[in-house]
């Protein structure tokens, strides 16, 4: 009997820890007009944060160095935060956009060790981001996705020019991305070496 009962408890003890993504996200509203979309961001997650966790780490072969990250949901311009500062994640965009946008935020703390070479002038933080983005989103959910949240942000107007990041980043081949971001990967390891 109580080898039995030892069986049933192992059979439903759930095993969710290998489900859970290795970086933690904490979702709230900035009020609570914004509570569906933060729900939204949530589902994303719950549901998909190992996936991306995994496709970033592979794609960029950078690992996060952050455990926890606070997301904050609200009704402005998505930003990726910093260390105590939270995420800020724009409330009213489509289930996809929603989707593009955390894994956009998430890849700017992915990259934040990479340094930029001096002779590298064109780069700057997203164009850094574009050379793995496109192909993570790809990776990820499919071409037509990626090509879809590239006139997403190809539309964004006012701090940054997203249009001429991206015609930058894709006028270079997935190979010649990955090429890049190996030599700035490379960069930042011999920077840190050298005193």
């Amino acid at each position: 009997m109580q080898a039995i009962l030892a069986v049933l408890m192992v059979a439903f003890t759930p095993f969710t820890s290998a489900q859970e993504p290795t970086l933690r996200l904490t979702f709230s509203p900035e009020s609570e007009k914004f509570a569906q979309a933060t729900a939204e961001y949530r589902a994303i997650w719950d549901g998909e944060g190992t996936r991306i966790v995994e496709a970033m780490e592979s794609v960029s072969g950078l690992k996060f160095t952050e455990k926890d990250i606070s997301v904050v949901v609200f009704e402005g311009v998505s930003l990726s935060g910093f260390g105590d500062r939270p995420m800020k994640l724009r409330a009213s965009y489509p289930p996809d956009t929603k989707k593009a946008t955390l894994i956009h935020e998430l890849g700017h703390r992915l990259l934040i060790p990479i340094r930029i070479s001096k002779t590298r002038e064109e780069l700057d933080q997203h164009r850094v981001l574009f050379l793995v983005l496109y192909d993570i989103w790809e990776k990820l959910y499919g071409k037509e996705f990626a090509d879809k949240q590239v006139e997403v942000e190809k539309e964004r107007r006012g701090a940054y020019d997203y249009e001429s990041a991206w015609r930058w980043a894709l006028s270079l081949s997935k190979a010649e991305r990955a090429a890049q971001l190996k030599e700035l990967r490379e960069f930042t390891a011999k920077s840190k070496a050298t005193p």
